[in-house]
């Protein structure tokens, strides 16, 4: 008979906390681009493949940004100006689109649409002079720059099966104000998909969930800051902190937060970075963490090989 090897997949899924709590306003958009394109359709997928288990990391401070995207209380300027009538962008707005929203593969996301791809040639050749870009682009090519840019996140799941999303793809060009509200309607709607899916597929079996520490923190380094010598001999280090109650409390948050969302007790825990030492262990057990998840080089340095 031969040997049977067990193969697990975690996937880790984090963003770092983009929203400004003086302004209320998120700086970057990553954390909503990536819901578009990878949080929900990496779970969702699994529908088509039912003998298929897998684990998913999820970050309770990256779910709790999807969650205010969802409810549409989350704003960052990128989908602000994308949202916003090019007829009435101001010439620093009208830069900052020219600037950032062509940030996407050439070759395998923004050649895909080929009015996207007109656009990106002429930006191309002309980047250095926004202004003169814009008034070549004028209001029609900028709007179908504000619809492309962001259509060109979105999962293929719903580029299939979402008749709207698909009538927008296939329109290609001359989008329209309702065109970009559509598509910012759109954004909400499979934002708010994202903990609903996870939680469905983990209540079925299908997956199992883990988490990280609430606002991922380095677990050793909070718990003593002169941790750093053991992995590190004579490294610099700073004043002694040691804060381990801090830890403990970003590791119960997060617990405590996939009970109240998802639906699960979590058995395992991703440190943030892979960072553990005997303390990170010692605090998890005592809350219920039955796995920890770290790396190569970690185990190894640990085993002195």
């Amino acid at each position: 008979m031969m040997p049977h090897t067990y193969l697990v997949f975690v996937w880790h899924m984090h963003q770092p906390f983009y929203k400004d709590l003086a302004t209320g306003e998120y700086q970057l958009p990553w954390t909503r681009m990536h819901a578009l394109k990878d949080y929900y359709g990496m779970a969702a997928i699994l529908d088509e493949f039912p003998k298929i288990r897998q684990t998913f990391n999820l970050v309770p401070s990256m779910l709790v940004q999807i969650e205010e995207y969802a409810e549409g209380r989350a704003a960052d300027p990128f989908l602000r100006l994308a949202l916003k009538p090019a007829e009435e962008l101001t010439p620093p707005e009208t830069e900052f689109i020219l600037k950032y929203f062509f940030q996407a593969n050439p070759g395998r996301v923004i050649s895909r649409y080929p009015r996207y791809q007109e656009l990106y040639e002429m930006w191309r050749a002309q980047h250095g002079d926004p202004a003169g870009l814009a008034r070549r682009m004028g209001p029609d090519g900028l709007r179908d720059l504000q619809v492309l840019s962001q259509l060109a996140w979105f999962d293929e799941i719903f580029l299939e099966t979402d008749a709207e999303v698909r009538a927008l793809a296939a329109r290609g060009r001359d989008y329209t104000l309702a065109d970009q509200q559509l598509m910012g309607r759109k954004q909400q709607q499979i934002c708010a998909l994202v903990i609903p899916t996870y939680r469905r597929l983990a209540a079925s079996g299908r997956i199992e969930l883990s988490v990280t520490p609430f606002y991922h923190p380095i677990l050793p380094l909070l718990c003593d800051s002169n941790i750093a010598s053991v992995s590190q001999p004579g490294a610099p280090l700073p004043r002694r902190f040691r804060y381990p109650e801090d830890a403990r409390v970003q590791m119960q948050s997060a617990l405590d937060y996939a009970r109240q969302k998802l639906g699960v007790e979590p058995a395992g825990m991703w440190p943030s970075e892979g960072g553990v030492s005997d303390e990170v262990l010692a605090l998890g057990a005592e809350l219920g963490v039955k796995w920890m998840a770290t790396d190569n080089g970690v185990l190894g340095a640990t085993l002195n090989r």
